[in-house]
């Protein structure tokens, strides 16, 4: 069986981050949470994850500093980067992505709050462009919740 897509999730916040991961664990993917830039870029550089969701405004360094380092690096896979902010306007939809640039490069960002729907809306949109062939796609939610309510069934029949 092929392993669940891996994201780094960049947040300082506890209950952000705690968010961020549940409901991207529900849905399928492995997720690395971090709460400081310096572990984000060791997560990203060591378990190589395709994608990064990274807040901005981070203590030690920043959601757009850490992209920059990371860019700066030899890193040998393309850098898949979501921002959640607080920093995009709050007139804004919270059902949108808009871009944000780094280093000349435009990145996909959702303001936060976000809503659970749109966040994996915009991940999955991203990690099935970045993986190729159709059996390495990742579970949808959809598929997810159909496999766990077969094992909830199966457990049942027991």
């Amino acid at each position: 069986m092929k392993s669940a897509p891996k994201i780094v999730v960049l947040e300082d916040d506890r209950a952000s981050r705690v968010l961020v991961t549940l409901c991207l664990e529900k849905a399928g993917y492995h997720v690395y949470p971090a709460a400081e830039g310096r572990y984000a870029i060791e997560l990203v550089m060591k378990e190589r994850p395709v994608l990064l969701i990274a807040d901005i405004m981070i203590p030690d360094l920043n959601g757009s500093e850490v992209v920059k380092k990371l860019l700066a690096t030899s890193f040998e896979c393309k850098l898949n980067v979501l921002f959640l902010t607080s920093l995009l306007s709050k007139n804004g939809s919270q059902d949108e992505e808009t871009k944000l640039s780094v280093e000349g490069k435009e990145f996909p960002a959702l303001s936060k709050p976000f809503k659970g729907p749109v966040l994996l809306k915009i991940v999955d949109k991203i990690v099935r462009g970045s993986v190729k062939g159709d059996e390495a796609k990742h579970p949808t939610v959809e598929a997810e919740k159909a496999r766990l309510a077969a094992e909830v069934v199966e457990k049942a029949e027991k």
